[in-house]
C-alpha cells in the first residue's frame, strides 16, 4: 500500500502534534520571592520549591542576602519529611515552606525552616510556636550561636501562575518533523517513477 505525499505529511504532523502535547508539561519548580525584617535585620531573595512534602513543599534553593552578607546557598538538602541536623549539628531544619501556612505552627516555616550558608557559617530561620507570627533568624560560625533576632517578620510573595514550558522531547520532535516535511516535499511523487 502506497500513501501520497500528503498523506504521509497529515500523519507526520498529527504524530509530531501529540508528541509535542504530551511533552509540554507545566514547570516543576516554583519560584517565591523572600523577606525578612525586623530588630534591627533585613534581607530579601528568592527560594523555589519542588515536590510536596509532609503538608508543605521542599524548598529546593534558597538565595538572596541579609544584612548586607550574600546567601552561599541552601543546606542540607531534603532530610525526608523529618527534621535532621545541621552538618556542624547546631540546628534541626527540614527546609520545607508551608506557603498556605499550614504547618503544626500555623507559619510558613516550622520549627525547623530554612539552613543555607551565610557568612562562612550555618544559618537558619525558622518559625517559633509560641508566635504563629513570629520568625527566629540563629547564625552559627566559629563555634558559636549568633541571635540574629528572635521576633523576625518572614514573607513570601505569591508566584504567578505558572506557564507551560515545552519539554526539550517536544523541540527535538518538532525539528525533527520539520526535517521530514521538507524531505517530503522535496522527494519526487510517487506516480512519476
Amino acid at each position: 500500500m502506497h500513501l501520497s505525499g500528503a498523506a504521509r505529511g497529515a500523519g507526520g504532523l498529527i504524530m509530531a502534534v501529540a508528541i509535542c502535547a504530551m511533552a509540554a508539561k507545566p514547570a516543576s519548580a516554583t519560584l517565591y520571592a523572600w523577606t525578612l525584617s525586623g530588630g534591627g535585620d533585613s534581607g530579601s531573595g528568592f527560594l523555589t520549591t519542588g515536590a510536596a512534602d509532609n503538608g508543605g513543599l521542599d524548598i529546593t534553593s534558597f538565595s538572596g542576602q541579609i544584612d548586607g552578607s550574600v546567601i552561599g546557598g541552601l543546606l542540607g538538602g531534603q532530610p525526608g519529611g523529618a527534621e535532621a541536623y545541621s552538618p556542624a549539628g547546631a540546628f534541626i531544619y527540614d527546609n520545607i515552606l508551608y506557603p498556605s501556612s499550614n504547618s503544626a505552627e500555623s507559619a510558613l516555616l516550622d520549627n525547623g525552616g530554612i539552613l543555607f550558608t551565610i557568612a562562612g557559617g550555618e544559618a537558619n530561620i525558622w518559625g517559633t510556636s509560641a508566635n504563629p507570627d513570629g520568625y527566629s533568624y540563629y547564625t552559627y560560625g566559629s563555634g558559636r550561636y549568633v541571635i540574629q533576632d528572635n521576633a523576625t517578620n518572614f514573607s513570601v510573595v505569591d508566584p504567578p501562575s505558572a506557564v507551560p514550558e515545552p519539554g526539550p522531547a517536544a523541540i527535538v520532535a518538532l525539528g525533527l518533523v520539520g526535517i521530514w516535511l521538507t524531505r517530503t516535499r522535496l522527494r519526487p511523487a510517487d506516480s512519476a517513477r
